[in-house]
């Protein structure tokens, strides 16, 4: 298995950047609905004034922002799905550059012939 370093850097900091941006974002969004929860007199007077606000919103005043935000979502899908593609091909490439070597078959080692001395021919006393 081959890791790549960048990749890792990339996976963890990736990992590490959304679990704090959802951890504040929870924060901040308890923090203000604890605040507007409060029965002060500004406060119950800023909730009525959110409150009224948001029913009066139009989709025509802010549709353009939302549609841009679509936009940039799909984009980010869309270079999301081509980076694996390009993943993908990467390491189907990676096989073609270093393919696969045969096992060595390994044999036992035979052992070296022992070399006899010449018989002499005819060596009569």
């Amino acid at each position: 298995m081959r890791i790549d370093v960048f990749d890792l850097f990339r996976w963890i900091l990736a990992t590490i950047a959304t679990v704090y941006a959802t951890v504040v974002t929870i924060q901040s969004a308890i923090g203000w609905y604890a605040w507007l929860r409060g029965s002060d007199k500004y406060v119950s007077l800023a909730r009525r004034y959110l409150i009224v606000h948001g029913l009066r919103l139009r989709l025509r005043t802010f549709g353009g922002d939302v549609l841009v935000c679509g936009l940039l979502c799909v984009t980010f899908l869309i270079l999301w799905y081509a980076h694996a593609q390009v993943e993908h091909l990467g390491n189907a490439l990676d096989g073609l550059h270093h393919p696969p070597r045969p096992p060595v078959r390994r044999v036992a080692a035979e052992p070296p012939a022992v070399q006899r001395p010449p018989r002499a021919a005819n060596l009569a006393p």
